[in-house]
């Protein structure tokens, strides 16, 4: 099913409609309609303290990408879409398209990622012992944690040099730059100006979905655990238990996705949503919904 999908990738995949905007040609997705209503969302598992408690959330009817979008998406907006200023909406993005401190989000995220290591490493050791990580990622992550703090930004400053960003990281990848793979290595801002142009391209409103949409959408109104069910299954999803260890073209794993047509919410990416990450509960007139 994957070398299925990578060739439709190469060949063209007609669930995304070629059309001609006012600005350049554009790949209309298929969406999903999500209907109004009451859902709940958080966890009590105590996995995450921030995603407690389970709490009601009233949602307006929204429509919500099949899938993530995909490298043949992105390349029809990569043209004009990091030199044009106007779907940079923010002073922020406008700031991040310039150039200006395009890497300290990233370096931001690992500085954060090796406080927790430092702290909680046994924790991260019985990952790699309960098959959750290879051993390579536990010896990288502990020479990560015992690194001074010169060495590690010193290693960042490799990793993430500053300087204007003219698409996405792992573009040139070829783990990860099949047209039919989702697009990765975006940042915040690259995915909201994407929606941006799009909506000037369609004359459709396209946005990112706020937290409570995203998990409204993946769990349903019964609350799912994962978008199939209950019981987490690695062969109905891109997970590090499938042993793929890259993305998949969107939608070769028949049986993953919402009983609304949701694919490939639970595994493959991390998906961005409009939301300020603040704990729950949700609560969208707090701030965390202001761009």
């Amino acid at each position: 099913a994957i070398a299925a999908g990578l060739a439709l990738g190469e060949l063209g995949d007609p669930r995304l409609q070629r059309r001609q905007g006012p600005h350049s040609d554009y790949l209309l997705p298929p969406l999903i309609a999500i209907p109004g209503g009451t859902y709940a969302i958080g966890s009590d598992e105590g996995l995450y303290k921030d995603e407690a408690p389970v709490h009601a959330v009233d949602l307006q009817p929204f429509q919500l990408g099949q899938f993530p979008v995909t490298n043949a998406e992105w390349a029809l907006f990569m043209p004009g879409g990091y030199e044009d200023e106007r779907w940079w909406e923010t002073e922020a993005a406008k700031a991040w398209q310039r150039g200006d401190s395009t890497a300290e989000g990233l370096k931001q995220q690992k500085r954060e990622f090796r406080q927790k290591l430092r702290v909680n490493f046994a924790t991260f050791r019985d990952f790699h012992r309960q098959g959750r990580i290879t051993s390579k990622q536990a010896d990288d992550w502990e020479q990560i944690a015992r690194m001074d703090d010169g060495e590690f930004e010193a290693l960042l400053d490799e990793w993430h040099p500053p300087g204007r960003q003219t698409q996405p990281a792992f573009w040139n990848d070829e783990a990860f730059n099949n047209p039919a793979q989702p697009v990765v290595g975006v940042c915040w801002y690259e995915a909201r100006a994407y929606c941006v142009w799009l909506s000037a391209q369609t004359g459709q409103p396209f946005r990112l979905p706020t937290e409570a949409e995203w998990e409204a959408a993946a769990r349903g109104r019964a609350g799912r655990r994962y978008t199939y069910g209950d019981e987490f299954d690695a062969s109905l999803c891109n997970a590090f238990e499938t042993h793929v260890r890259r993305t998949t073209p969107v939608a070769v794993f028949p049986g993953g996705e919402t009983p609304d047509g949701l694919i490939d919410l639970t595994g493959n990416t991390w998906d961005w949503t409009g939301s300020l990450y603040r704990p729950y509960p949700y609560v969208a007139a707090d701030g965390r919904e202001d761009p």
